[in-house]
């Protein structure tokens, strides 16, 4: 057994593999699968690259780009510098780059695009809107010195003289580009153009990289005014595309299709409206004037002074009858209040009076029934007989008591 003091640390072995393999093997590429891909919150990715017999730590930091989203299962080559991760004594690749096996980056990044605008729900059919049938001003976004543009305008003014066209120019390739054609669209939703058309020729998928761009899609995403897409060849497929209300297999056809009603077969619609619209008026008058002769002919127009005299004299019959209701209800009212005069007259204090009674009164205090006048006999107090026109003042002498019947 060796004398420990000779044995290397592990702290120190670790960096001597370290810098082995960093100055022996160097950069690495490798491909194999990914498996435990994860990404932290910091946004480093971690994962594994294996194959049928082997496997490998990976760690890709946040700080470097990538054009597609790695999968588990997904087949990569990553490129970077072998390391130790110290705390765990485990060597892993530091990549650098990471592409799928078989697939460019941008094909990688043009597929993660749209899966992610898939879904932010910007292919959604219930977003496309319909495409005007009879459009007469028309935006174009393209390169304005290409073939594009003289394609466009030649089949436009051909087709539909009729048309105003509304070029917005914009640089349709290079790194500008993007930025140029979101900018034009949005510039003229200011106008009134019922329908865009947007795109370039053919090319490689680098040179329509730009309708596979972000800024392009959102500004066709939320363009009021409803775009057609025209990018490339028949067989060239951009975001644009997807987007888009409508893709157009080349510029020529999306002219073509907002021009579909040319000027002949506009003339010919215009005279058809026209002979429909004269034949729908002449309906309605013939219609109208057959109405009209039968309210002529009807039995109320023509005994309609008959009717009328008898309205009138059914009018007159209940004036009268409400005349005479009205003075019975009078009478009838005149008879009760008199009842009920002279009933409250009766019952007036000084009705007994003219009816030939009198009233007693000594001072200010009449002499009621149950008073007697005993008490005022032989003196000198005055009683007052009152009636309804006279007084008269009188001394007691006598009083006889007398009995009167009194009803019950």
């Amino acid at each position: 057994m060796g004398s420990s003091k000779n044995a290397m640390t592990v702290a120190n072995l670790t960096q001597a593999i370290t810098l082995l393999l960093r100055e022996e093997i160097g950069i690495v590429r490798v491909t194999g699968e990914i498996s435990g891909f994860t990404t932290a919150a910091s946004g480093h990715r971690y994962f594994t690259l294996k194959d049928e017999s082997a496997q490998i730590d990976c760690v890709m930091w946040a700080s470097r780009s990538l054009s597609f989203r790695p999968k588990n299962g997904m087949q990569v080559v990553v490129q970077g510098r072998l390391t130790v991760y110290a705390p765990r004594g485990r060597y892993q690749i530091d990549c650098d780059r990471m592409t799928a096996a078989g697939e460019g980056d941008l094909y990688l990044a043009f597929a993660a695009l749209k899966e992610e605008l898939a879904e932010r729900g910007y292919f959604d059919p219930e977003h496309k809107r319909d495409i005007p049938s009879l459009p007469l001003k028309i935006g174009v976004v393209t390169s304005p010195t290409g073939a594009v543009i003289q394609d466009i305008l030649s089949t436009l003014n051909r087709r539909s003289p009729h048309c105003q066209i509304y070029l917005c120019p914009a640089t349709v390739q290079g790194e500008t580009a993007p930025d140029e054609i979101a900018g034009a669209i949005a510039t003229l939703q200011n106008t009134d153009a019922d329908v865009l058309i947007v795109g370039r020729g053919g090319g490689s998928i680098e040179d329509l990289w730009a309708f596979n761009t972000l800024p392009v899609a959102e500004a066709i995403y939320h363009s009021r005014i409803p775009i057609i897409s025209a990018v490339g060849h028949e067989t060239d497929f951009t975001i644009a595309d997807f987007v888009a209300d409508l893709r157009a297999a080349t510029p020529t056809a999306a002219a073509e299709i907002v021009s579909q009603c040319d000027r002949d077969t506009l003339l010919q619609q215009l005279d058809f409206w026209e002979n429909s619209l004269t034949r729908s008026v002449q309906q309605e008058m013939q219609n109208y004037r057959q109405r009209l002769n039968s309210l002529t002919n009807s039995y109320a127009l023509q005994n309609f002074s008959d009717r009328l005299h008898d309205r009138a004299q059914q009018l007159d019959e209940a004036e009268q009858s409400m005349q005479k209701s009205l003075i019975r209800h009078l009478r009838q009212s005149s008879t009760k209040l008199d009842r009920i005069t002279a009933h409250l007259r009766s019952l007036h204090p000084l009705s007994p009076l003219h009816r030939g009674f009198a009233l007693l009164k000594v001072g200010d205090r009449l002499l009621t029934n149950d008073q007697s006048l005993s008490e005022f006999a032989g003196t000198f107090a005055k009683v007052e007989i009152v009636r309804s026109s006279e007084i008269a003042q009188v001394s007691i002498e006598q009083v006889i008591e007398k009995a009167y019947d009194r009803p019950e």
